[in-house]
């Protein structure tokens, strides 16, 4: 689908998930490698101390040997694009590469930039997490802050790479001329912290963490609950989108005799204000509902309630564990799992092609290379027919400033809350022109959530929508009537792309499914986005991120041994699906200028099956080598000390709403160095590593956790955790303080990459919202309003884009079609 790019990957494990998903959209991907495999790509380095983490991101590339810096030199000036997590022993910069290839695409994934002042800090994982205020709002409040016990801040940082390298790459075809990525992990982090991260930006109160469910302002919402055999997820919420399903749950645990006729009766969709508006009994009925429904799914197995819940379009679903995953059934009637025979491991169940195109499919990928296996054909290969044709361009006089890669692109947006208005998000940020399209009366529903600017709770102060539809234009249709579905189908006739996120078969149901609509508009690309995607016995299942997240496996790998699962902050498949979707749509279009009719096509985007692939590790350890990954809370299985550790609060208010205080570092130690450093820290605080802990190597120091991290904590607990991070930093050591909002609000390094931007905003004059988590330096990004109000480009679409005149719109309010 993507055009053939030749794509270099210089990356270890910090950049690899950016290559796989461009080879897996059809780039050609070449490994850079040491004779002895090992080093920038690590084929049996992996963190985790094996090779299922390279076998499951280096899925169909070729492997390239090269043995000195002037043989990649070479392959450079035949290259599309590099991508590396930089190698001071390479010591690749920009403008070298530049000299040598033009237009060449260089993208860098680093822990926090290319520049500013963490720039040099070293960084795992965890850290990231704690820098990003993932952590700060995930686990239980009771204790630590807490990551998902699978590694997950390097496969953001990879997905988001491979946004901004396909965005670089359309925009290097159109003007001859190449540029850099630059990528921080720490950015791409951030998103799975949306939108409590945009909190305090916005003076509103920093998002805390509790265990298994959010918190409004101090009522504790449940969405994990035990059942018979395990746990199931339920988005627990009121409000006009979801009280409805509170209710039919409420309904069915009537049934069951778990609640009385009260508490079964309430109004939930109104609910939520009733817990402010009536301190004395609402609270309680909010307990009482929620030990009826844990009394109702403990009763029950897991396939049992959700069988009934599908029936009864109740929001709940499994907590799966990654090990499960192969066994469920909608994933392999829809044909998504794959199954490669390996040398040395036999037949391999593994993580698949995550969209069904219509016209274009994704590359079916089989095992790795082996090390060298493609070397004599990649040094062999012509120099590459695309950058010959953008050499063409540049002697043509082609300005190396030309405008945003997306600039004329003309999008069409229907979905809702996070997962396709990030994508849609990302597309304005690049210069496209997104219309979205939003219900008079049903609007997005992340406008009744995610706090309000100056505590408005209206549905045009929203934090989060603000954020999500930066750079957008805003209509209303009554998509319910024939008037307002005719004015969306001129709006398809409009666009070059389509975006939905409608329960599957909406379309079809609204007699315009992808066929009509190609037949009025032969050149439209339709993505599809939905949990399960548009086929399988899971196509209609509805629900929001935080159950995907149940199915897919990211409740099981999140929280603490002892406990229930805490899950991931919110919706954590809709932080990880856009940056699959971007390059998507860059494929597609790629695809449509190759046809020589100009055809589009229809993308059918399941949401699980492309976040399964941030957990292709844990399915391979089951596949592989029989082994059932879990949650380990703070722990690592290969590195130790690997923790977070209370600190002193050093004077914070303790009554700040902000900021309330969480004085937490987070400290690693992933090599032999660290660990010597960090005792020679230690010994320097007053704190000396007993000399039996002190000679232990990795292996050792595991089987003694608690008595290394009691001298790790008794140390970092005498120190705030600027004081802790700064010293440990100073000694190379990966650490970092806990942030939430207002931490990272504050951080000079966000603040350095400009994450931060004041546009304006249709009531309030002036919001603060995220910048894209990407860098591109020729072409930048640019956003200068929030999004919008209900309703508020109507008028302007309408005669504008659409061309109607007076009449045209007088009829269409008589009908109904417009808000």
């Amino acid at each position: 689908m993507l055009k053939p790019y030749r794509i270099l990957d210089l990356t270890d494990h910090r950049g690899a998930m950016c290559s796989a998903i461009l080879g897996s959209l059809g780039a050609e991907v070449v490994l850079i490698e040491g004779p002895d495999g090992r080093g920038r790509n690590y084929r049996s380095q992996g963190p985790d101390g094996t090779s299922l983490q390279w076998w499951a991101q280096r899925r169909g590339a070729q492997s390239c040997v090269i043995t000195d810096r002037n043989e990649l030199l070479e392959l450079v000036a035949g290259a599309d694009a590099v991508i590396e997590t930089p190698d001071p022993g390479l010591g690749l910069d920009h403008d070298e590469l530049r000299s040598i290839n033009p237009g060449l695409v260089h993208t860098t994934i680093t822990a926090f930039g290319s520049t500013g002042p963490k720039a040099d800090w070293a960084a795992t994982d965890l850290t990231i997490a704690a820098s990003a205020c993932s952590a700060a709002i995930t686990g239980d409040t009771d204790r630590a802050p807490l990551r998902i016990t699978a590694p997950q801040s390097w496969l953001h940082a990879g997905s988001h790479g491979a946004v901004g390298t396909a965005l670089a790459l359309r925009q290097r075809d159109r003007s001859g001329w190449g540029q850099h990525v630059d990528i921080s992990a720490q950015q791409a982090m951030m998103q799975t912290a949306f939108p409590g991260i945009v909190h305090s930006a916005n003076a509103y109160p920093s998002a805390r963490r509790t265990s298994g469910g959010i918190l409004l302002l101090n009522f504790h919402l449940q969405f994990v609950y035990a059942a018979a055999d395990g746990f199931v997820s339920i988005t627990l919420l009121f409000g006009d989108t979801i009280g409805r399903f509170t209710a039919r749950l409420m309904e069915w645990v009537h049934e069951l005799g778990f609640c009385d006729d009260e508490l079964a009766g309430l109004d939930w969709v109104e609910f939520g204000m009733r817990l402010f508006t009536d301190p004395e009994v609402a609270p309680a009925q909010m307990e009482a509902a929620k030990a009826a429904i844990a009394a109702m799914t403990s009763s029950m197995t897991r396939a049992d309630l959700f069988s009934e819940a599908q029936r009864r379009e109740v929001l709940l679903a499994p907590v799966y564990a990654p090990a499960e995953l192969v066994h469920v059934d909608h994933f392999s009637q829809r044909g998504y799992w794959d199954v490669v025979d390996d040398a040395a491991w036999g037949s391999v169940t593994t993580p698949g092609r995550w969209c069904q195109p219509s016209r274009t499919p994704l590359r079916a990928l089989g095992g790795p290379p082996a090390l060298g296996a493609d070397t004599e054909a990649v040094k062999a290969a012509p120099r590459s027919a695309l950058l010959e044709s953008a050499e063409a361009l540049r002697d043509a006089g082609s300005d190396p400033a030309s405008p945003r890669p997306l600039e004329g692109l003309k999008v069409l947006d229907t979905t809702w809350v996070y997962a396709g208005p990030f994508t849609t998000r990302l597309l304005a940020d690049f210069g496209a022109t997104v219309i979205k399209v939003e219900g008079p009366a049903r609007f997005d529903a992340a406008r009744g959530a995610g706090g309000g600017l100056r505590g408005d709770m209206g549905p045009d102060a929203s934090i989060q929508f603000g954020t999500l539809n930066a750079g957008k234009r805003g209509v209303t249709l009554d998509l319910n009537t024939e008037a307002g579905r005719e004015v969306l189908c001129d709006l398809v006739e409009w666009a070059d792309v389509f975006v939905e996120s409608y329960t599957p078969g909406t379309l079809e149901a609204w007699g315009i499914g992808y066929d009509v609509l190609a037949e009025r508009n032969p050149e439209l690309i339709l993505l599809s986005t939905s949990l399960m995607g548009q086929s399988g016995p899971l196509s209609t299942f509805a629900g929001f991120g935080n159950l995907a997240g149940a199915i897919t496996g990211y409740y099981e790998m999140t929280g603490w041994p002892d406990r229930p699962p805490a899950g991931p902050f919110l919706a954590y498949t809709d932080y990880v699906t856009p940056q699959f979707m971007v390059p998507l749509l860059m494929a597609a279009l790629d695809a449509r200028d190759a046809d020589p009719d100009g055809r589009g096509q229809h993308l059918d985007f399941a949401q699980a099956e492309a976040a399964i692939h941030f957990l292709a590790t844990e399915v391979l350890a089951k596949t592989v080598n029989g082994d059932e990954a879990t949650r380990m809370g703070n722990a690592d299985a290969f590195m130790c000390p690997h923790a977070m550790y209370p600190c002193d609060a050093g004077g914070a208010e303790p009554d700040n709403p902000l900021e309330p205080p969480d004085p937490w570092v987070a400290i690693v130690c992933e090599t032999e160095g660290h660990w010597e450093s960090l005792c020679d820290v230690l010994d320097a605080g007053g704190h000396a590593m007993p000399a039996e802990l002190a000679g232990l190597d990795a292996t050792g120091r595991l089987g003694r956790v608690d008595e290394i991290d009691a001298v790790v904590g008794g140390w970092a607990a005498q120190r705030t955790p600027a004081e802790a991070e700064a010293a440990l930093q100073a000694a190379g050591i990966p650490s970092h303080a806990n942030q939430n909002s207002v931490g990272c609000f504050a951080d000079p390094q966000l603040n350095h990459r400009g994450h931060w931007l004041e546009v304006e905003h249709p009531l309030y004059e002036r919001m603060v919202v995220e910048a894209p988590r990407l860098q591109l330096s020729a072409t930048p990004h640019a956003i200068s309003r929030s999004g919008p109000s209900l309703g508020e480009h109507n008028d302007d679409v309408l005669r504008e884009v659409l061309g109607y005149d007076d009449d045209r719109i007088v009829e269409l309010a008589v009908a109904g079609a417009i808000g």
